[in-house]
């Protein structure tokens, strides 16, 4: 009878262990979207066992071993038409895709040719069987352009961390923080928020921390501003946890153009996320993100100099003592254990291929040639950003062109 029960539990654990899913995750990224957006809720939700496996790769697809075993695609960003192509033919475009900003606008504030391949993640977001977004805002942004409907298949999947229990005791803030990835998301209110954080800086005496492209000294207007520049996702959330209790300020747009303010709408309350949940009474924006958000945290003000100022003098003064009711109000809604669950699992299960592949059987299949072809895009898409910056800087234009070409596979 104990045998018979034994063997009845053994059939049934290895049951759910064979259909908890496996993940093949593919990523452009190698910095904070990916730790954010990838990593950290594949890890959360292996640490929970509900998904048997994970194994993250480029969109070469070069480096996946060809007995892994998977039954989810999860594409986080990728805008490689040649990938997205290929998809279509080897699994009839039945992916999980993340996407995380409203990458298909137009921003007066950065470059055209800093948003390319918009049609790619257009014919991404028509082909996916599943659709994450951070937030309904950008679902509604992404429906007004694409042509199909996408609501039905779309999953809201909000930034989420992996949160230490302890709760900081509030105390006076120790200087400021600014965290930023490619550049500013400001046009005409740059010059009244910039100048009222250096006036505030220079008046208290405190360190600003600027985490990311560096702004300048001359840009901020004071000597108190520390560069760190870019910083790996992991540690710059060792550091952000390690520092007294500092000022984040968190600065986006509010008077544009209608595709400036579309694309900073689609933006998510991630700052929110970081400040609030690592313990740093912040200042942010009055803008959608920091609005239209579950969070409670900090305090949300116009983008002018004097209510900069006075919302920054304000969290000097007394705010930052609701410090502890704001950290505990961030790290329950968004800990990523509960997100995971409620959000990702959701995604991830809706997703699942109707059988089982191995990594022989999804990479792509164009003999030596191409395998040798891949395996440099695999080396230049996977090189660390600044040391690629620096080795294209000293190439011949032309040598430059045909890398990219070769790269993007066109």
């Amino acid at each position: 009878m104990t045998a018979n029960v034994n063997a009845r539990h053994f059939t049934s654990v290895m049951v759910q262990h064979l259909l908890r899913p496996k993940i093949l995750a593919i990523t452009s990224d190698r910095a904070f979207l990916r730790g954010m957006r990838l990593e950290m809720p594949l890890l959360n939700l292996k640490k929970q066992g509900l998904i048997d496996d994970y194994f993250i790769t480029n969109h070469t697809l070069f480096d996946v071993p060809d007995e892994f075993s998977f039954d989810v695609v999860w594409l986080q960003r990728v805008c490689d038409p040649r990938l997205i192509n290929h998809l279509a033919t080897k699994i009839d475009n039945n992916y999980l895709y993340d996407l995380d900003d409203f990458l298909i606008g137009s921003p007066s504030y950065i470059p055209p040719a800093d948003l390319l391949h918009k049609e790619v993640i257009q014919q991404a977001l028509q082909n996916c069987r599943i659709l994450a977004v951070t937030s309904a805002r950008l679902q509604k942004l992404l429906q007004a352009v694409i042509s199909t409907p996408i609501s039905e298949k779309t999953v809201i999947c909000p930034n989420a961390y992996e949160f230490s229990s302890e709760i900081r005791s509030p105390t006076v803030p120790k200087g400021i923080i600014l965290t930023q990835s490619d550049r500013l998301a400001l046009t005409t209110s740059i010059e009244p928020v910039l100048t009222a954080v250096a006036d505030f800086s220079n008046k208290h005496e405190l360190p600003v921390y600027c985490f990311g492209t560096p702004i300048g000294d001359q840009r901020l207007g004071t000597e108190r501003l520390i560069s760190f520049g870019n910083v790996s996702f992991w540690h710059y959330h060792q550091i952000l946890a390690a520092l007294p209790p500092m000022i984040g300020i968190a600065p986006l747009e509010t008077n544009a153009d209608q595709d400036t303010l579309d694309f900073i709408n689609g933006k998510s309350d991630v700052k929110m996320l970081e400040y609030g949940g690592f313990g740093h009474p912040s200042v942010y924006s009055n803008a959608p993100p920091y609005m239209d958000t579950d969070l409670e945290a900090g305090i949300v003000v116009e983008n002018t100099y004097e209510a900069w100022s006075e919302g920054l003098e304000a969290m000097y003064r007394d705010k930052w003592k609701k410090l502890a009711v704001e950290q505990e109000n961030v790290t329950s809604r968004r800990k990523m254990d509960k997100i995971a669950t409620e959000c990702w699992y959701e995604a991830i299960d809706r997703a699942r291929l109707p059988r089982p592949m191995t990594g022989r059987d999804i990479k792509f299949s164009s003999g030596m040639t191409g395998f040798y072809l891949n395996a440099v895009r695999h080396l230049l898409s996977s090189q660390d950003n600044d040391f690629r910056k620096q080795i294209l800087g000293r190439t011949p234009p032309i040598v430059v062109k045909l890398l990219k070409k070769m790269v993007s596979g066109k």
